[in-house]
């Protein structure tokens, strides 16, 4: 994601100048960098926080690393850019939080399904009251394939890696908050991660303050690529987010009716996270605040970690106690 927002922030964002690079590796860093000939690529991020020059910065690190980059970002007086999640507990997102209304910067967090087309559109119907009174919502996100042991250590694991996403997009979609979460899990595709708590498939139920219910199905592993949507329904009708847009061949033949589908992440969001980071720097440029904020990356961050204590202990939540 780091070597792929250099690369918009240099090709597609005119607004935006690509000063420095920061990675642990060297070679990393000088790859993203060369997109923009005369930027500095370097392994001490402390540097470029240092140079007063640089305005911004995008953190696109492991998820472990998030909230200690933006407290150290604010404090250097840097608006923020920051890839979900937020962090991988609320002690550590709250001092986050506190050292951006500390240091008045803006921060936003990476939601980019927030700036899909699709999901926008339906956000805009249903808050238009197109569906009627919301009663359920079903959503999904299936990786093709599993993260390494490694990366699910440092992702924090399925809840607050790839579900995250889902819980940010019922919020985002309905408008409403959860009270209630309720997860069960399983350990099918990596076996091995059970030894250090990790699941693999999941399946979270939510209860709106309205009354209505959201259920979400996660896996890490997806035989026929990558997959991801959400399906919206009300009194008046149903919207479905999937991925039509992006998949428009179908082929017709003796072997029946075969239509390509997306091998990964960036083929069904690429101009999402193009566009959620010009967003960022049009926010910076003109002194707005950011659509997806800080407190929105909270509270995604409190359903994940509720429907992973949920799934361990196998009893609903509520979600009064927590936030």
């Amino acid at each position: 994601m780091g070597t792929y927002h250099c690369q918009s922030l240099v090709q597609r964002i005119p607004a935006a100048e690509l000063a420095a690079v920061a990675d642990v590796t060297s070679a990393a860093a000088g790859r993203a960098a060369a997109f923009a000939p005369g930027a500095q690529a370097t392994t001490e991020p402390e540097s470029l926080l240092a140079d007063p020059s640089i305005k911004a910065v995008v953190i696109a690190s492991p998820n472990d690393t998030h909230a200690r980059f933006i407290e150290e970002a604010a404090r250097a007086g840097k608006h923020v850019f920051c890839e979900k999640p937020i962090a991988l507990d609320l002690d550590s997102a709250d001092a986050a939080l506190a050292e951006v209304q500390r240091r008045r910067v803006k921060l936003q967090i990476g939601f980019q399904r927030r700036f899909d087309a699709a999901y926008r559109r339906a956000r805009e119907a249903i808050a238009a009251g197109e569906l009627g009174h919301l009663e359920l919502i079903a959503g999904t996100t299936r990786d093709p394939k599993p993260p390494s042991l490694a990366q699910l250590r440092r992702s924090g694991g399925l809840f607050t890696d790839t579900a995250i996403h889902d819980l940010d997009a019922v919020r985002f979609l309905s408008g409403l908050e959860a009270t209630e979460v309720y997860a069960t899990a399983s350990r099918l595709v990596l076996p091995e991660g059970g030894d250090e708590g990790f699941v693999d498939t999941a399946i979270i139920c939510l209860r709106l303050e309205t009354g209505a219910l959201a259920v979400i199905t996660n896996s890490l592993r997806a035989a026929y690529g990558y997959e991801v949507g959400m399906e919206v329904m009300g009194g008046r009708g149903k919207l479905a987010v999937g991925q039509e847009e992006q998949v428009r061949l179908r082929r017709y033949d003796a072997e029946g009716v075969r239509h390509d589908h997306v091998g990964w992440f960036l083929d069904r969001f690429g101009e999402a996270y193009v566009q959620e980071l010009a967003h960022f720097i049009e926010c910076v440029r003109s002194d707005r605040e950011p659509e997806v904020s800080g407190a929105d990356g909270r509270a995604a961050l409190v359903l994940g970690l509720l429907a992973q204590r949920s799934a361990r202990e196998g009893r609903p939540l509520a979600v009064s106690g927590v936030v």
